[in-house]
């Protein structure tokens, strides 16, 4: 395949040779046939070049919140003879790649690089397979090869530093701890037994009560701490726009990070029915910011049967992140409505766009239009008086 400095040379050396027979210049025909003998040379010199490689990709960090940047490190073997100048291609979804030039390579030689790949969106960016050509000394011709495997780039949604959702006051009930499924005490060892959550360690497994029930059990060395935080994300396409999408998934997910901050368990639920159920740290917390990375809209879903599953005890908090559509504002509120007396502590941080005249919903309502406004009036929110539901 010729490249563009060959596909030059070429149309010029055909350019020149018609030119020579118009005007009988035989200094033209001879230019033409230098240049046609060059390009033909090229094209053997790529064609006879054997060159196999070994391509090793590694991302660092493999996870990483939009706006930040992960640096991609590429190991090149030589499995083959001496091999020549290289140009790879490292394609990434959505842009025109990494192009990296390599120098000669000696046989069984290895060769370390790597590049920095800046992230704008959350979601997932296919990287590789990498693409090498083969080009010769003077540019001219360039044969391709494939090499390398694919990496995937799991991009988070952009998240700001914000203070965790309030609790409710008092101490909770054990009358209301669902999750605790046997409860009694064995001397000083441990206070109860529940089941085994994604991100639990797995040395607090109790074995013989596992073994006894046939699902893994764990046990809890005190009484569980209620300090649970649920987030409900509006995803009907009817609430948003795209961009005012994007801000909600990243209200969510700093308002997650907050809590894992404070090492509250936490559970996502979407209206289109996805529920990742309560996790604490590890890699349950990590799927969970894998489900916000890969979210969408959908005309699927009830917000009033979302905010149900989401209040079924009052215990903890929880957080709405909602759509300001004026299509079913009427709804949404009563939803709201009905779901604040089954919980002890919510609040609705509702997306909208600049001017919009959104109806009122009751108390502890977050009204953004844009990033910039989410930082002070969540921490308003939070910072006013607490919820009145109090446990006795």
């Amino acid at each position: 395949m010729l490249t563009r400095r060959g596909w030059t040379v070429g149309i010029g050396s055909a350019a020149a040779a018609g030119a020579g027979r118009l005007f009988g210049m035989g200094e033209l025909l001879v230019l033409a046939c230098a240049g046609i003998a060059l390009i033909a040379g090229a094209v053997v010199w790529t064609r006879t070049r054997r060159v196999r490689l070994r391509i090793q990709r590694w991302v660092q960090p493999a996870r990483v919140h939009a706006g930040g940047k992960a640096r991609v490190q590429l190991a090149l073997t030589n499995l083959g003879g001496p091999a020549p100048v290289l140009q790879l291609t490292d394609p990434v979804t959505g842009t025109l790649g990494a192009r990296l030039q390599v120098g000669p390579l000696l046989a069984a030689e290895r060769l370390n690089t790597s590049y920095l790949l800046p992230t704008q969106r959350r979601g997932r960016l296919e990287i590789g397979p990498a693409e090498v050509d083969v080009v010769d000394p003077l540019g001219l011709s360039r044969t391709s090869i494939g090499a390398g495997p694919r990496t995937t780039l799991v991009v988070y949604p952009a998240t700001q530093t914000l203070v965790p959702p309030r609790l409710a006051r008092g101490p909770e009930p054990l009358g209301l701890a669902a999750d605790v499924h046997t409860l009694q005490r064995i001397g000083e060892d441990f206070y109860a037994l529940r089941d085994y959550t994604a991100g639990d360690d797995v040395r607090r497994i109790h074995w013989p009560s596992t073994a006894r029930l046939g699902r893994p059990m764990v046990r809890e060395d005190e009484v569980p701490r209620r300090s649970r935080v649920t987030v409900v994300l509006d995803t009907r396409s009817t609430a948003f726009d795209p961009e005012r999408f994007e801000l909600a998934v990243s209200v969510a997910a700093s308002v997650v990070l907050a809590s894992a901050a404070r090492h509250d368990p936490l559970r996502l639920l979407t209206v289109a029915g996805a529920d990742t159920g309560f996790v604490t740290s590890g890699e349950g917390l990590a799927q969970l910011f894998d489900h916000l990375a890969d979210v969408s809209t959908s005309a699927e879903g009830s917000l009033r049967h979302t905010l149900a599953a989401a209040t079924t005890t009052a215990v903890g908090a929880v957080v709405v992140v909602l759509g300001g559509t004026m299509l079913d504002a009427a709804r949404d509120a009563d939803a709201i409505s009905a779901a604040r007396t089954r919980t002890s502590s919510m609040t609705v941080v509702r997306v909208s766009r600049s001017g919009d005249a959104l109806p009122a919903i009751g108390p502890d309502v977050v009204d953004i239009s844009n990033p910039v406004e989410l930082g002070s009036k969540w921490a308003a929110a939070q910072a006013s008086s607490p919820a009145s539901a109090v446990y006795t």
